[in-house]
């Protein structure tokens, strides 16, 4: 029984959103679309145990097909 709670808890590849995260995601679309997609991407590759996501600019500005500058666009966008 224990270890099917442990199983449970793993709960891998699932990212949970409260009402107030679709919120600031609908108002992200409509006011600046490329800080939405970045922080669709951080909410994907976020580390459950720690809330966090370790990437540098320029590691993110080419899975985004973006430039850094961008990347710290949308870094002070958010």
């Amino acid at each position: 029984l224990q270890q099917e709670l442990l199983e449970e808890r793993k709960n891998t590849n699932f990212t949970q959103t409260y009402p107030k995260g679709w919120e600031r995601i609908r108002n992200l679309i409509q006011s600046n679309p490329g800080a939405a997609r970045w922080y669709s991407v951080l909410s994907e590759h976020i580390d459950g145990n720690c809330g966090a996501v370790v990437a540098d600019q320029q590691f993110l500005a080419d899975q985004l097909s973006v430039t850094t500058r961008t990347i710290r666009n949308w870094v002070s966008f958010l």
